[in-house]
This record gives C-alpha cells, sequence and structure tokens, in this order.
C-alpha cells in the first residue's frame, strides 16, 4: 500500500480542522413554508390563477394590496400556558414577551434565546400563590415589569423575572379610600406613566385609580375615586385605564356602569374633567381602552360587544361604533396598529360562533379588513398587541397557546430570528462522539492483519463495579457461581507467578 493511500485511511478518523468551524449554509425556506398560514396560503393561489384569467376586478385587488401590507402571512406558535392568557405585553426593544394567565403563572419569554427546536420561556413564576394575572406591562425602558394579579397588591419585577417591589394593601376597615395607603379590593388594570419612568397607576373593584412611585412602596402617591350616580347606585368597579398617550397629562378609566371618565393627572381628583354615563351598556364589563397618539382620541372594548371611538374634545357621543364583536372574557384587550391606521381586538365563543377571532379594524369606519382564526376548537382571542418596531403582532387565546404573526418582507427580528438562527456551532472536543480510536485506525490501514482490534466499552460496562478477586483461603469463602471461571484464571496467574 502507498503510503498516499495511507494517508487517506488516517484523514478518515481526523476532524476537518480544530477550533470553531465556520457554519455551513441553512436553508431556511422550509421553516418558513411550515410557518405559512393556511388562509395566506389560499390568497395566494387565487391570486394567481386570477392573474392567469386576466382578471380586471380592480377593487379586489385594492383589497389584496392592503392584506399584503398587514404582518399576517406567517404564524409562530409559542404554547406553555395550560388555561386563557388574560396578560401580554412585548419589551420596546422587542426582545422579551411576557405572559400571564389563569394556571396562575407569569412566562417569560426571549425571542434571542429561543430556537427552532426550542421554543419555550427561560422564566416561569407564581407571582400570587393560586390568583390569575390581570394585567402586566413593561415600563418605558423596557427594564421593569408591572404584574396584577387578581389580589390587592401589584407588583414590579426586573425583566429577568426578579421581584422588585410589592405594593401595600389598603386598610379594608376604613370607608373612606382616601385615607387607605392602597387598594382594599382585586386589582383589574395597570398602566405605567408614558414619559415618568417610575409612575405607574392601577385599578381596582373598589371604585379607585391609584398613582405609585416605583420607589415608595407603603403607600401611593395620588388616589382618585369614582363616585356612584347615586345613592340609590351601587359604587363603581373600575375595569381599565390609560394614560394620554403623549404626555399623560390625563388619565381615563372605565368601569362595570357602562361610563367612562378622565382626569387630570395632576390633579385635582374629586370630580373628572368629562365624563359619559353610558358609553357602554350598564351591567357590562368594559375590559378595554386604550388613547391614541394624537391624545384627543380613546378607543374602548365594550362587554357588550362593541367597540367605540370616542373624541376627549366632545365627549358626549361616540364619533364610531361598531357593533357584533362578542366580548366574554374580562381581559379582552384592543388597541392601535403603529401607524393606528387600524384597530385590532378579539372576539369571544359564543354557540353563534364558537372559534373566536382577531378583528382587524380600519379605523376610518371600523370595517373589518380580515378576521384571523388559530383553531379548529373553540376557542377565544383575548390579548393581541402589535409591536411598532417588530411590526409583529402577537395573540394569545383561551387554549393557553400565543401566536406570533408576522411578515417575512415587512417584519424585523422577533420570530424571525427564532426560525432563522442556526444551530450551535460545536467545537471539536465538545463532540464526545469525534473520539479517534487509533488503533481501530492503525488496524485499517494495515488491511486488519496487524494487531488486536479494542473493543470499547458501552456506559453499562463502564458503570459496572469491578468483581472482587476471590481467595479460598482457611476462614474465607471465595467467589463463587457466575465468577468461577474468573477466580480460575486468577489462581493459575498466582501460580504462574
Amino acid at each position: 500500500m502507498h503510503q498516499s493511500d495511507d494517508d487517506d485511511e488516517l484523514r478518515k478518523f481526523l476532524p476537518s480542522g480544530f477550533g470553531k468551524q465556520t457554519a455551513a449554509p441553512h436553508d431556511f425556506e422550509s421553516r418558513y413554508e411550515k410557518c405559512l398560514r393556511a388562509d395566506y396560503k389560499a390568497r395566494q393561489e387565487k391570486k394567481k390563477q386570477e392573474d392567469a384569467e386576466d382578471s380586471d376586478d380592480d377593487d379586489d385587488d385594492s383589497d389584496d394590496d392592503e392584506l399584503e401590507e398587514l404582518p399576517i402571512s406567517h404564524e409562530l406558535l409559542l404554547k406553555e400556558h395550560t388555561k386563557t392568557i388574560s396578560a401580554l405585553d412585548i419589551d420596546p426593544a422587542g426582545v422579551r414577551l411576557a405572559s400571564g394567565g389563569y394556571d396562575f403563572d407569569l412566562d417569560l419569554w426571549d425571542f434571542n434565546g429561543m430556537n427552532p427546536a426550542f421554543q419555550k420561556p427561560f422564566r416561569t413564576l407564581e407571582p400570587v400563590e393560586s390568583h390569575l394575572i390581570r394585567d402586566l406591562q413593561f415600563s418605558r425602558t423596557g427594564d421593569y415589569l408591572l404584574v396584577v394579579p387578581s389580589a390587592s397588591q401589584a407588583k414590579v419585577y426586573t425583566r429577568d423575572g426578579v421581584e422588585v417591589s410589592e405594593f401595600v394593601r389598603g386598610d379594608m376597615y376604613i370607608r373612606d379610600m382616601n385615607n387607605t395607603s392602597g387598594h382594599i379590593a382585586e386589582l383589574t388594570c395597570g398602566r405605567w406613566h408614558p414619559t415618568d419612568t417610575t409612575t405607574f397607576a392601577t385599578s381596582s373593584l373598589d371604585s379607585t385609580v391609584r398613582i405609585w412611585d416605583m420607589n415608595v412602596k407603603r403607600s401611593q402617591t395620588h388616589v382618585i375615586i369614582l363616585k356612584p350616580k347615586s345613592v340609590k347606585h351601587a359604587k363603581p368597579h373600575i375595569s381599565a385605564i390609560s394614560w394620554k398617550a403623549d404626555d399623560g397629562k390625563y388619565i381615563a378609566a372605565a368601569a362595570n356602569d357602562g361610563s367612562i371618565s378622565y382626569w387630570s393627572a395632576n390633579g385635582p381628583y374629586s370630580r373628572p374633567v368629562a365624563s359619559i354615563a353610558e358609553a357602554h351598556e350598564p351591567g357590562s364589563w368594559t375590559s378595554g381602552l386604550e388613547y391614541a397618539s394624537d391624545g384627543t382620541t380613546i378607543v374602548s372594548r365594550g362587554g357588550d360587544g362593541t367597540v367605540k371611538l370616542w373624541d376627549t374634545r366632545s365627549f358626549k357621543k361616540p364619533v364610531l361604533s361598531r357593533g357584533g364583536l362578542a366580548n366574554l372574557v374580562p381581559e379582552t384587550g384592543v388597541g392601535f396598529s403603529p401607524d393606528e391606521r387600524y384597530i385590532i381586538t378579539g372576539t369571544s365563543t359564543t354557540p353563534e360562533s364558537p372559534v373566536g377571532k382577531l378583528h382587524i379594524l380600519d379605523r376610518s369606519d371600523l370595517s373589518t379588513v380580515t378576521a384571523l382564526g388559530f383553531s379548529d376548537e373553540p376557542s377565544s382571542v383575548v390579548k393581541a398587541v402589535w409591536h411598532p418596531r417588530l411590526n409583529q403582532i402577537v395573540v394569545g387565546t383561551s387554549t393557553g397557546a400565543m401566536h406570533v404573526l408576522f411578515s417575512r418582507e415587512k417584519s424585523t427580528k422577533g420570530a424571525k430570528l427564532v426560525l432563522e438562527k442556526a444551530p450551535k456551532v460545536r467545537h471539536v472536543d465538545d463532540d464526545v462522539t469525534a473520539d479517534i480510536d487509533l488503533v481501530a485506525a492503525s488496524t485499517s490501514m494495515s488491511g486488519g492483519g496487524g494487531g488486536q482490534q479494542r473493543k470499547k466499552k458501552s456506559n453499562a460496562e463502564a458503570m459496572k463495579p469491578e468483581i472482587p478477586l476471590g481467595r479460598k483461603m482457611h476462614g474465607e469463602m471465595g467467589v463463587i457461581g457466575e465468577f468461577e471461571d474468573e477466580e480460575e484464571k486468577m489462581n493459575k496467574r498466582r501460580r504462574y507467578l
């Protein structure tokens, strides 16, 4: 055998190189293909068919172009919760995702820490034992997370899930809510101030909105009390709140008596600046309230199945109203798209429509641009967040699943990071399967005639303890049974020595 042939044989047992190896290019097309939504595929096939038939329907073409602008072509499923997802938010940088649900868990996710084979939260907490999570929100800087459980005390965590503060509970035996240091009933909503990084507000079933300083956990800084219409009416329960988006100078609140009111954030708090008594049906639960960036427009999501737009400059009747959107979940949210051309909200499962959907509404007339379903089984769409930097929509449902909607062309990072992440390049020393058997290599090179091939022990054999040497002396017992042959061999060796 020539020397070159010997080198070729030996090269088979050697690694291709040492140190960190350059990763081979990966085919991401199959991953994106698996994430394509079925309705998007059907729409694309229909469009191709119409193009082949030279269709001249301009209206359909304009509708298709509008849908192409929305980040809804692909979908990434994140499933960890076992019950309804009632709270959801993404940090401003678009890196961390927080979710809370009826299973009492708070899950923290990191898009950078997930890959196609591992899509799990990096931390799971239970803020208050046996209490579901009503609401949560990242601070403006993304450093802190406000958590609102179905208890009377709010909590603040770091972005890594470390508890910073638990705020005080009020004295339930004091009737004047101005004299208590905190809430005395179950919390319903919580929102950070849009410009002050240490200020946030919470609402409760005790008819109050309390404004807090994150660094002062023993008492709130201000109290807003929503009074009943008259002495004959019961105390209203505040269900949702929202700061004026551009500067936080006003704070609005909705209650279960159907009213929507807003106050100046700097006081006085004795009475609201403006209020509408029956903005939604009395007795229904207004689950969502959001200011637009213009500072004058408010969108509300009623338990009466409506979405309404309001102008605070003429706070008497809605600018627009849309009905027929079932809402049976108290945490069903509502919000604007990043450019505020659209409004997103979910619908609940009903006997007439067992599958809830995500509705993307045109802000100009509240008509449905598209309605997206996520399951063939009865389920409700509860939370939806449209992130401005990622241009992705994260949807939480009553099945405990989160669906991240995105577009390959128009979205950035987020779910795309998960799909495009290549497997970790391992160092050759970390690969236990890359051990080289030099004895086997030399045997192969020599044609199998020289030397005895070494047989590697299996893990079970390697873990097996060594058999003790048996000695048949006076007063001692030797190894018997299946080990007699080994003992005999050892005795022969001793006699030989």
